[in-house]
């Protein structure tokens, strides 16, 4: 499920891709992410090896923001115990730094973890510090700081680019990313399309759920607040946190309609514009029909399957027992969907599987 997140979703292999080749370029970099990024470590491991093929003399390192004084952090991680020695207050760490010649640091990608709105700041200004002091020609480090800090977007910067996670993946994605995980399950053809767009509903933002809920895509589609509750309880996201989820059930429900709704709404509507077109001669005998709310309806096709079912009942319109099944269960489908409520799985399964 990582590699199809990260290798087959386009823009979120796009959103690898740029860091790379924001790093490559020389470029100093902010990421910025939400709260959870999926499959964190395999990002690591695909940008980690990009940047290892493409510049070898480079590596790349990881570490936690430090809480304490950055240049210090630096010297103490990245400077012998002489070259330590020789640094005389005055000159500012990131001065020393960017002007030592024999330090591991210069050949590194320093990646920081989980650095803070307040020391987003701080890093901002030793990078600048840093660049204003590299001598010519010489190979400096490269920062890439990862913030999960929502909102944050700091001041353009000389030598730092600003790359958001949000900006670059939206809602279509976790949608393909749910139809191409299910292409590896046995679901029916037909309701493939139903599964992935159910799930990237209820699911919304995060996408290692969708991977379980696709995972268990037979219980989820029969009865999805189980499922959740069940994956909350057993299961965990690829870095140890848990599935953080409201499962109120009017909440999961309502994550449901609006899921059925896209997908299943159109079709009731094709099928009672066909249903009007075949017996639009027998409609038109019955009208003009008032509805409950004293409205007269003239023209057959404003005509609701409600109303058609009347229709049926006085013997305007003469169906067999199939075409009365079919008429009964879109006009339950169509009224459901109109007073917010989900319709259930069987029906649901009946619906996309007849050829209007």
């Amino acid at each position: 499920m990582d590699q199809i997140w990260w290798k087959q979703i386009s823009r979120a292999s796009h959103f690898i891709r740029n860091t790379a080749n924001a790093a490559l370029d020389g470029k100093n970099i902010i990421l910025s992410f939400p709260e959870f990024i999926p499959w964190q470590n395999t990002m690591y491991e695909i940008i980690e090896g990009i940047l290892h093929t493409e510049n070898p003399e480079y590596r790349l390192v990881f570490h936690e923001c430090p809480a304490g004084d950055i240049g210090e952090f630096l010297l103490k991680e990245y400077c012998k115990r002489e070259k330590r020695a020789s640094y005389r207050f005055g000159m500012s760490y990131a001065a020393f730094l960017a002007k030592s010649e024999d330090i591991v640091l210069n050949t590194r990608y320093l990646w920081i973890k989980n650095v803070s709105g307040k020391k987003l700041e701080e890093w901002a200004r030793f990078i600048l510090d840093y660049n204003k002091n590299l001598p010519k020609h010489k190979s400096p480090a490269i920062f890439i700081l990862e913030t999960h800090s929502a909102g944050i977007r700091p001041p353009k910067i000389k030598g730092i680019r600003y790359i958001s996670f949000d900006d670059n993946v939206d809602s279509y994605d976790k949608f393909t990313f749910c139809a191409l995980a299910s292409t590896d399950t046995d679901v029916k053809g037909y309701l493939r399309p139903y599964l992935a767009d159910l799930v990237s509903t209820v699911c919304k933002d995060d996408i290692e759920l969708c991977a379980a809920c696709i995972q268990h895509w037979r219980d989820f589609l029969e009865n999805p607040l189980q499922t959740l509750k069940r994956i909350a309880k057993q299961e965990v996201h690829s870095d140890g946190s848990s599935f953080c989820l409201d499962l109120k059930q009017e909440t999961v429900e309502k994550s449901i309609w609006e899921g059925q709704i896209k997908l299943l709404f159109p079709i009731v509507e094709k099928y009672r514009s066909k249903f009007i077109k075949r017996h639009y001669a027998e409609i038109n005998k019955a009208l003009p029909v008032q509805t409950s709310y004293g409205d007269f309806i003239k023209n057959p096709l404003d005509v609701e399957l409600g109303c058609i079912i009347q229709m049926v009942g006085n013997k305007y319109i003469t169906l067999n027992d199939s075409e009365y099944t079919q008429l009964d269960n879109f006009r339950h489908a169509r009224n459901d969907l109109a007073h917010s409520t989900p319709i259930s799985f069987t029906r649901v399964d009946w619906i996309l599987s007849q050829k209007i």
